[in-house]
């Protein structure tokens, strides 16, 4: 454990965590002092999917990474809905491994879901990056909790694309395989009007961490003026609604063809950037990117506080650090 700190019985946040208070009589966290949030259950996905289901082109825009969780959240998703239409889009950050780029093609052939491989401009997107990196309490501490500046750029821009793609082909339903400890809202729901304050909201957050050329990475000004006032979609996360054990889902997955990565990153099963945003976020503040979440998964019952632990205490690989600070040119000082 770093610098001796003092976790949490019951999940691992420690002390030395912005906003964490242990209860010294208890030794727990305030978040595992509370009562376990309460889910709606999956009746309400089949129900907004039985109401959005052939009315346009696509009936969803699915965030593929290539990674287990959204491997499997595709494949389950077109198991529960054989006739749903998804367009699944793969984000190319510029460090995608290719087994997870052969992943996520593997599994749009298998459940017939139409696959897109979408980027932006390189140089934006590397110097989106490197500000990242460089920056200091650019995003909301809440936001610093939670990821690592480089990831909450990343996903950020992410959303950006998925709402935009969302907007052209008037799809009502974008889904993220987020886990129950990366969010806790099972759906979204979006006008017109929040679509447009979510990319005045992100674009601020950019220019924050001193990205000033970032129409790029928005959503099209233009595609805000050309949808109709009543637009109106569902951001969903259905791992929020079924069954999350990592454990079965990477063995389902497996099972189905889907190939592990050697990254040497207990945290990511797609990206060669994530052993640098965790470095680069510690050092900047002194937290594990993935903590916060990870606690979430155990309060859940979803993974043992041991399992936890050795994600947040495995040593980062030196190899990825190297690869991803000087693919996008950042000195060390």
């Amino acid at each position: 454990m770093r610098n001796n700190r003092i976790r949490c019985k019951k999940c691992i946040l420690d002390s030395a965590t912005p906003g964490i208070i242990l209860n010294p009589a208890t030794g727990l966290c305030q978040y595992c002092e509370q009562e376990p949030v309460v889910v709606p259950k999956s009746e309400e996905l089949h129900q907004i999917l039985n109401g959005s289901r052939g009315k346009k082109e696509f009936d969803a825009i699915f965030a593929l990474s290539g990674g287990k969780d959204s491997c499997y959240t595709l494949h389950h998703l077109k198991n529960l809905y054989p006739d749903l239409r998804i367009l699944a889009v793969q984000f190319d950050n510029g460090f995608i491994s290719n087994i997870a780029v052969n992943n996520a093609k593997r599994f749009c052939r298998m459940t017939e879901s139409t696959y897109l491989s979408l980027t932006t401009d390189p140089v934006i997107l590397s110097t989106a990056f490197r500000r990242a990196a460089e920056s200091t309490n650019g995003y909301p501490l809440i936001s610093r909790i939670r990821a690592s500046d480089i990831c909450n750029t990343c996903i950020g821009i992410v959303k950006q694309k998925l709402l935009g793609l969302a907007l052209i082909h008037q799809a009502p339903l974008v889904v993220f395989a987020f886990s129950p400890g990366q969010t806790t809202n099972p759906y979204i729901r979006l006008n017109l009007s929040s679509i447009q304050w979510f990319r005045n909201l992100f674009q601020k957050e950019l220019q924050a961490i001193g990205v000033t050329n970032c129409d790029e990475l928005l959503i099209g000004k233009d595609l805000l003026t050309q949808v109709a006032p009543k637009f109106e979609l569902i951001m969903a996360h259905p791992l929020l609604i079924w069954d999350y054990d990592k454990k079965r889902i990477e063995q389902e997955c497996i099972d189905l063809g889907w190939r592990y990565p050697d990254l040497g990153d207990r945290n990511s099963t797609n990206c060669l950037l994530n052993a640098y945003a965790i470095d680069n976020h510690i050092k900047k503040y002194g937290i594990h990117p993935y903590a916060f979440d990870l606690a979430a998964l155990v309060r859940g019952g979803h993974l043992s506080r041991e399992e936890a632990i050795s994600s947040v205490d495995a040593d980062l690989s030196p190899t990825l650090i190297r690869y991803a600070r000087d693919k996008l040119q950042i000195t060390l000082k």
